[in-house]
């Protein structure tokens, strides 16, 4: 039986696990001819002028390709004693209507995301809370200890490898789907409702936040289990552990694939 990558994907067909080798041609192609390339991407910082009798303008460098939101993956971190209870109601339940066997967020936290209002009229409390990054901004705060008022003591005696994460294409919320631009409960959020919206937000986020690490989207508010493609861990203890726990209950089985990369902080340059 073919391997998965952890995308998904049987190792050799994934581009990234296994990026396809183009062939050499044997003999050298002729060179194609220069076209000219015309952008409306907003986002392109246009070319100096030339000043008479000067050197020409630079080039500027083409950008990355713009994401497309029904592309992605979602990611939810939570601690693994966590686990039973989601795989028993067979569903990833808002913060309002669950109360977790290991609770990383603080009384104050919960208190001001149930103040807050999503689009919809409802409590951002009422809603699956999922990030678009793996090294998401939150999610690096509590691997990383979980200081600051944010988080509860019980996150804080706990240890990023007693955490998994759950991932979840986003095409499966569907158009009621919420990104907001931060943290839902700021004051100065902006949200995008529907795939099309959340689309453009990520583009406008693009220079202020490349790698999308403070993007926050809310679902629900629950999320079927059943939604789950892979649930990442960070070692074959824990692997193992997933696996006890999803026999046990049956039904719907996800990919469970070691990656440590996600339970360690990045490093960041001096």
């Amino acid at each position: 039986m073919t391997d998965e990558c952890i995308h998904g994907f049987p190792t050799e067909l994934c581009d990234i696990c296994a990026p396809r080798q183009r062939e050499t041609p044997a003999e050298p192609a002729a060179p194609a001819p220069r076209r000219t390339r015309i952008t409306t991407d907003l986002r392109s910082t246009p070319a100096p002028a030339r000043v008479p009798g000067g050197p020409l303008r630079s080039a500027v460098p083409d950008l990355p390709e713009p994401r497309v939101f029904a592309s992605l993956r979602a990611h939810h971190a939570t601690h693994i004693d966590n686990l039973p209870g989601i795989v028993a109601a067979g569903a990833i339940t808002a913060a309002v209507d669950t109360v977790p066997v290991v609770d990383v967020s603080s009384t104050a936290t919960r208190a001001a995301r149930s103040e807050a209002s999503a689009p919809d009229g409802s409590p951002v409390a009422a809603h699956v809370t999922f990030s678009l990054s793996p090294d998401a901004t939150r999610w690096d705060e509590l691997r990383r200890g979980a200081e600051g008022e944010r988080w509860s003591d019980a996150a804080r005696r706990t240890r990023a490898t007693d955490y998994i994460v759950l991932v979840v294409p986003v095409a499966a919320f569907g158009a009621s789907v919420i990104v907001a631009d931060q943290d839902a409960e700021a004051e100065d959020v902006r949200f995008a409702v529907g795939p099309d919206a959340a689309t453009n937000l990520i583009r406008r986020t693009d220079f202020t936040d490349p790698e999308m690490h403070g993007l926050e989207l809310l679902a629900g508010p629950s999320v079927p289990f059943s939604s789950v493609a892979v649930i990442g861990v960070p070692n074959d203890r824990a692997r193992q552990e997933v696996k006890s726990i999803l026999a046990e209950h049956g039904g719907h089985a996800p990919r469970v694939a070691v990656f440590p990369p996600w339970f360690v902080p990045p490093v960041t340059a001096e």
